[in-house]
């Protein structure tokens, strides 16, 4: 029999939750990006991206 652990969504996404609201803007765009990329196959220059979504909130 596997050992499986429960796992609390509560727990995940307790850091967003709590990080402050301009951090948490990036973390949603970024995950967006994740979600189209993953959607089209397509991870070329998504560290690239990723680092242009942070510039753009730190301003």
């Amino acid at each position: 029999m596997l050992n499986r652990k429960i796992i609390n969504l509560e727990e995940i996404n307790q850091p967003i939750q709590e990080a402050k609201p301009e951090i948490q803007i990036i973390i949603e765009q970024v995950l967006q990006l994740e979600r189209e990329r993953l959607y089209h196959n397509n991870n070329r220059h998504i560290n690239d991206d990723i680092v242009k979504i942070i510039k753009q909130n730190i301003k």
